[in-house]
């Protein structure tokens, strides 16, 4: 079957390679996130963190970045454990992380690990909340995070080395290298982290033991041009990760230790034709995951080949229309399934469209349809446009409007677990509707940016495992999950005379997720989700003058529930984290110390498992240009 799809993606691409001319577009640059074009997200939002964020935590994982940017919450078993995603009210399973147009959640649980995604890793962050994000598959009712590593035929020979320390032993160091010519592009990411991580639990006074974590990988991308219209590239991505597990306050302090690998690659073929553009890529990935409690051990192994093609036309101008087929081969080991295995195939055929109506309204439209043996799979429609009430030089007004139907098949754990897994469970299924308002005015001294959205997502056959008669633990659809709220995002940039900057972001999210009906809990109907905050709020401030630089970044998190009848003895306490830092950037350096908890809060991010208080950090950066 692979070998069929390979070859049916290579004869297309031969076929193709008869209709380029001299009149096709030049292929200047390599944009290896294929599957979001702008153009195909014309009623949604799409989120890209602040430069100073990503700099700022660059030594920590992206969900350092992704919670001073949105709306997201992520549960932490301490001080870097495990970190899974709590977008727009929803599960960890129900956002889709994409890796260069490949979903990299892990296939075993349906999610992501965010503790094992440093942020020096990956070029661009992107966050895409809501509908839109269905344009990466199945599953992603509350929004996707897109990581992308591009390349530049343009792109200057550089090469970066940074190192970092602070507190509780912490060390970070990665070397970065980029460049290109005429013909070729690369980009290569190093890092390596690790920390003893003992520090002070606030709420004893005692100090933290057995959670040391390292880390160390390498990102490299090398393109190829062929000529001027297409080219090829080539990305690997191995990551290694070791801690040890944190301990709940006042448990046992036995050594629990967990290894986890990540290998991701992928070959993409390019080519720009007369009128339109064809991406064909394939990727092979390995995660594996080892677990030692005493003498126990539990491990599982993924490796999964996927393929894809995708064909983009344009027409009457301003017209797009994309057809996407993709494949995806999964072999999953693990000795809790029965026969130690699970073995998988899916197809998927999507096909977009958008254009303009007129001048002033965009419009796209989505249809998926996934294949998977013994799954029942419902059309997954998508529709978004977006009208510029005021378009003026200096003030802008835009309308936007989105809906879409979505689902999410069953984890293989939910299906072949041994004695647990439920092979007849349905697919959750969602419908999401949103709209949004975003400004932008222009004044003398003055750029202020505004955005503004209501969202509505209704989630029928959440998946729970839940115990039986026989008191096995399994999963069974037995959820209706309303979630709605309000997101708010303000940006403001004062430029003033002699190289004086001053920046400031405002983000508030009210987010309503409420069991609306429960087969087994009755008592849960009407409260609000575990592990999801009603109210939080992120402000960002900078003020730069010439080389200097003075950052402030800010997080309110209200409320968190941990029982399913919103206990308040149960719950976690409202908390407010201050941090900051000054740069200072002098020729082809940068230099910056940074203080987190500056107000040594005591706080949690899932119960019972401490965080650490105040603590320092010193980055030093040095760039090689080389000519």
């Amino acid at each position: 079957m692979r070998l069929g799809v390979l070859l049916i993606l290579a004869c297309i691409t031969n076929v193709l390679q008869a209709q380029e001319n001299d009149s096709i577009p030049l292929l200047n640059e390599i944009s290896v996130n294929g599957n979001f074009e702008k153009q195909f997200l014309s009623g949604n939002a799409i989120i890209l963190p602040k430069i100073e964020a990503t700099s700022f935590y660059n030594g920590n994982n992206i969900s350092e970045v992704l919670k001073q940017n949105s709306s997201i919450y992520f549960k932490e078993y301490g001080n870097g454990m495990l970190s899974t995603i709590a977008f727009r009210g929803t599960s960890a399973s129900q956002t889709s992380v994409l890796w260069n147009n490949f979903n990299i959640n892990n296939y075993t649980l349906g999610q992501t690990d965010f503790s094992l995604i440093p942020t020096q890793a990956i070029e661009e962050i992107s966050i895409i909340p809501g509908s839109g994000s269905s344009m990466g598959g199945s599953g992603a009712f509350g929004g996707a995070v897109l990581l992308e590593n591009n390349l530049s035929y343009k792109a200057a020979n550089q090469i970066k080395i940074n190192q970092e320390v602070g507190s509780f032993g912490f060390s970070n160091s990665y070397i970065n290298a980029s460049g290109s010519n005429e013909k070729w592009a690369y980009s290569t990411r190093t890092y390596f982290t690790n920390a003893k991580n003992d520090f002070e639990i606030l709420q004893t006074g005692e100090l933290q033991e057995n959670a040391a974590y390292s880390k160390w990988g390498i990102n490299q991308s090398i393109g190829y041009k062929i000529r001027n219209t297409e080219s090829i590239k080539l990305s690997i991505w191995y990551n290694d990760n070791f801690r040890e597990i944190q301990a709940p306050i006042g448990s046992s302090r036995d050594v629990n230790e967990q290894s986890d690998h990540n290998l991701r690659t992928h070959l993409n073929y390019e080519k720009n034709l007369k009128n339109g553009f064809l991406n064909v890529g394939t990727g092979y990935f390995i995660d594996e995951l080892d677990y030692r409690l005493n003498d126990a051990i539990s491990y599982y192994k993924v490796n999964r080949w996927e393929s894809f093609s995708d064909y983009k036309i344009h027409f009457l101008n301003s017209h797009e229309l994309k057809i996407s087929a993709r494949y995806n081969h999964i072999e999953a080991f693990n000795q809790n399934y029965e026969n130690g295995q699970a073995l998988e195939q899916r197809y998927s055929l999507k096909a977009l469209l958008s254009g303009q109506i007129n001048p002033k309204i965009n419009y796209a439209l989505h249809l998926r349809q996934q294949y998977i043996p013994k799954q029942n799979i419902p059309i997954s429609p998508y529709a978004g446009i977006s009208s510029k009430i005021i378009d003026q030089s200096k003030h802008q007004l835009e309308l936007k409007l989105n809906s879409s139907y979505n689902y999410r098949v069953p984890t293989l754990n939910d299906r072949f677990w041994n004695e647990s897994g439920n092979s007849n469970l349905k697919s959750e299924t969602a419908w999401n509707k949103e709209v949004s308002l975003n400004s932008n005015h222009k004044f003398t001294d003055l750029k202020v940016k505004s955005t503004i959205t209501a969202f509505h997502n209704l989630v029928d056959n959440w998946i729970q495992w839940v115990p039986t008669i026989n008191n096995i633990w399994s999963p069974r659809n037995i959820k209706q999950v309303l979630t709605e709220g309000i997101e708010i995002s303000t940006d403001f940039k004062w430029v003033f005379p002699s190289d004086f900057e001053v920046k400031s972001n405002l983000q508030y999210s009210y987010t309503s997720s409420t069991v609306m009906d429960s087969e087994v809990n009755p008592t849960e109907i009407g409260k609000q989700l575990i592990y999801t905050p009603i109210n939080k709020a992120t402000a960002f401030f900078s003020i730069r003058k010439h080389n200097f630089s003075f950052n402030t970044f800010h997080q309110l998190t209200g409320r968190v529930y941990t029982t399913s009848n919103n206990s308040e003895i149960f719950s976690l306490s409202p908390f407010y984290l201050t941090d900051i830092g000054l740069t200072w950037t002098p020729k082809n350096w940068e230099i910056s110390t940074k203080i987190k908890n500056v107000l040594e809060q005591e706080y949690f991010l899932y119960s019972g498992f401490a965080m650490p208080g105040r603590n320092y950090q010193l980055s030093i950066t040095k760039t090689f240009n080389i000519y």
